[in-house]
């Protein structure tokens, strides 16, 4: 069972690297559970690219190569989304 850290505690339970390693290797064998995490991890990577896309794109003229690295990556990212089969 989890719980709370102190700032006392010398071994966190609740920050147990073993025990992620056995949920992550748990998870990895239900196919449709990765790709969600792994889509929603590059969602939200898009999202937050995005963001600083809009905010580049106040001063375009000063900003286009940081725009266009951006708006690729956004492009690379869009690619690696998987359907679940």
């Amino acid at each position: 069972m989890m719980h709370a850290c102190n700032t006392e505690d010398i071994y966190c339970e609740a920050l147990n690297p073993d025990e992620f390693k056995k949920k992550a290797r748990k998870l990895a064998c239900q196919t449709g559970t990765t790709i969600a995490t792994g889509n929603s991890v590059v969602l939200f990577t898009m999202l937050l690219l995005q963001d600083i896309l809009e905010q580049l794109a106040v001063d375009p003229i000063t900003n286009l190569s940081n725009i266009i690295t951006v708006a690729n990556s956004i492009a690379s990212l869009n690619s690696s989304i998987k359907i679940d089969p």
